[in-house]
C-alpha cells in the first residue's frame, strides 16, 4: 500500500517520507513537499482573510469554504508542495494555475485567487453541489463528469467529507 509519512521536526519542517522508503530506512533526499510546517492556529488563519474576504465577494464563493479547502489542502502553509507538484494555499497544480493566470503559486493572493476562481467555475458547472464542487476541485472535473459523481479514488473519496466537516466546523464558529 502506498503511503506517506510526515515527521515534524523540532525547528518546525517537517520531512516525509515514502512507506517504503521509510520501512527501509531511506530517507528520501529531494525537497519535502512541506518545506515547513505552521501549526494550524487562528492567528494562521486570520493573516489571509483579508485577501479571502474580498476573493469571495469577488467571485461568489462562501469564504468558509474557500477556508476549508485551505486548511485541507495546505494546512495555510503558503509553500507547501505535494508529492504531485500542486503548489501554495490552495494546491494548484502548475496547469490549473495556468488555467487561471495564477504566474506564481506559492503568492498567497494569486493562489486564493486561482483556487477561488476554480471553485467559482465548479459551483456553476455543477449547480452548487458542494459534493460535486469538492470531488471536482480534487480530482477534475472531467472525473465527476466521467462517473457522473463522486469519482472512485480513494484520495477523493476521503477528501471531499474532510473539507466539508471543516467547512461546517467554520459556518458552526461564525
Amino acid at each position: 500500500a502506498n503511503a506517506t509519512v510526515i515527521e515534524f521536526n523540532d525547528d518546525g519542517t517537517a520531512t516525509v517520507y515514502e512507506a517504503l522508503d521509510y520501512l527501509q530506512q531511506q530517507r528520501r533526499k529531494s525537497r519535502p513537499y512541506i518545506a515547513t510546517f505552521s501549526p494550524l492556529t487562528p492567528a494562521n488563519r486570520k493573516i489571509y482573510d483579508t485577501i479571502i474576504t474580498k476573493l469571495s465577494t469577488k467571485h461568489n464563493v462562501d469564504a468558509n469554504l474557500i477556508k476549508a479547502v485551505i486548511a485541507v489542502e495546505s494546512s495555510y502553509n503558503k509553500d507547501a508542495i505535494s508529492p504531485v507538484g500542486a503548489q501554495g494555499l490552495m494546491q494548484l497544480m502548475p496547469m490549473t494555475a495556468k488555467r487561471f493566470n495564477v504566474s506564481n503559486s506559492f503568492d498567497p493572493e494569486q493562489n486564493i485567487a486561482g483556487g477561488t476562481r476554480y471553485l467559482s467555475i465548479l459551483h456553476k458547472l455543477f449547480d452548487g453541489d458542494l459534493q460535486l464542487i469538492l470531488a471536482a476541485y480534487n480530482a477534475g472535473e472531467g472525473a465527476v463528469q466521467k462517473y457522473n459523481g463522486i469519482p472512485p479514488y480513494r484520495e477523493t473519496i476521503h477528501y471531499v467529507p474532510k473539507v466539508l466537516r471543516e467547512y461546517e466546523a467554520l459556518k458552526n464558529a461564525s
